[in-house]
């Protein structure tokens, strides 16, 4: 499969995903602290990022790895209201295996609205359409937000790695949700 790239923007019903940029960090900034105590059981960068400062020098590590075709970051506003609501990314991007993982978190007093699973939505159309032809969710087996948006995406489980995850409270077993493209596989 030939390497592409991603639209910068990805409109939804109610959000937009943008290209994570510089001047998205101050509305993001506010969002991690917001969201801290709950995003840091699950996410390993949280004790590391502990001012702007941080935030910024995290958009400068996501812009390399968007022009490296390793990482396409966006973040998730609300249409209309222009209001920050978390990130999701495609990582793990495998151009010869047509494959990639996503990754995501939503602010706090934003959860249990649906947004998350139209990113994903949204997100994995872009990817299918591209040629990619499968694409996974890894989680935290406790993470049950996080399982929930894959299983309410139409993600399948396809196993449990025991002890697979690392986090502040130590090794925890890793869940991997799959879907495959509904397009035909394209060979090289």
């Amino acid at each position: 499969m030939e390497k592409f790239k991603l639209k910068e923007s990805i409109i939804a019903d109610r959000i937009i995903l943008l290209k994570r940029e510089h001047d998205h960090d101050v509305d993001m900034w506010p969002a991690i602290e917001e969201s801290r105590a709950v995003i840091r059981e699950y996410l390993f960068w949280v004790d590391g990022t502990k001012n702007y400062e941080d935030v910024v020098k995290a958009t400068d590590m996501f812009h390399q790895k968007w022009d490296e075709d390793d990482e396409w970051a966006y973040d998730i506003y609300e249409l209309g209201t222009h209001k920050f609501l978390g990130c999701i990314g495609a990582h793990c991007i495998s151009f010869m295996d047509q494959s990639a993982e996503l990754g995501y978190w939503l602010r706090t007093s934003e959860t249990k609205k649906g947004y998350m699973t139209e990113a994903v939505l949204a997100l994995e159309k872009e990817l299918f359409e591209h040629g990619m032809h499968r694409v996974t969710i890894c989680c935290d087996i406790n993470n049950i937000n996080s399982s929930g948006v894959a299983k309410r995406s139409g993600y399948k489980l396809e196993s449990v790695a025991k002890e697979a995850m690392y986090h502040y409270t130590g090794l925890h077993d890793k869940e991997t949700y799959v879907k495959f493209s509904p397009y035909p596989i394209r060979n090289f």
